[in-house]
């Protein structure tokens, strides 16, 4: 085995222990995400130790991330990153990230906001138990490319996106 090969193993092995260990230690944070991308459907479980909800001044601002925890998944695709404000039981100012390896290994950055790639997300359920956050709902719209961590998307080659989230989320840790 070559050495590159070997930094390749250890890393997927490192990045899968990191996975569980998050799940773990927030037992109480849980949730998936159904992520449906032009051709492609996912099943993504949330990653607990980076998502959270936070209370602004009469909005809740919601941060959902999801990693891919078997190992053939995380050749291809790597994260996504859905968050919006939540005021009356309705999402506003939606916005995604998605991180994926292309077929030659390269990661594209692809993102998407209401105003930019007509992201909408519609909350179908939310309830706090405690300082527990229980949200569901359904996500569609347009992402587009960009290399400058979505300050600007070009939408010339768009990918659709669509799905659905079912999460339990703890308040951000100060």
């Amino acid at each position: 085995m070559s050495a590159w090969n070997r930094f390749r193993s250890i890393r997927a092995i490192c990045i899968l222990a990191m996975l569980i260990a998050t799940t773990m230690a927030e037992a109480r944070e849980d949730g998936r995400i159904t992520l449906t991308l032009a051709d492609q459907t996912l099943d993504l479980p949330l990653s607990a130790g980076h998502s959270d909800w936070t209370d602004a001044q009469g909005y809740v601002s919601v941060s959902i991330l999801t990693r891919p925890s078997d190992p053939v998944a995380w050749q291809r695709f790597q994260s996504l990153r859905l968050a919006f404000d939540l005021l009356r039981h309705r999402a506003q100012m939606p916005e995604m990230s998605l991180l994926r390896r292309s077929g030659d290994a390269q990661f594209e950055r692809w993102y998407g906001r209401a105003d930019d790639g007509g992201l909408t997300v519609t909350v179908t359920d939310s309830a706090f138990d405690d300082d527990l956050l229980r949200i569901t709902g359904t996500f569609d719209g347009t992402l587009g490319q960009s290399v400058d961590f979505g300050k600007t998307i070009d939408l010339s080659a768009p990918m659709p996106v669509s799905g659905t989230f079912e999460v339990n989320l703890l308040p951000i840790r100060r």
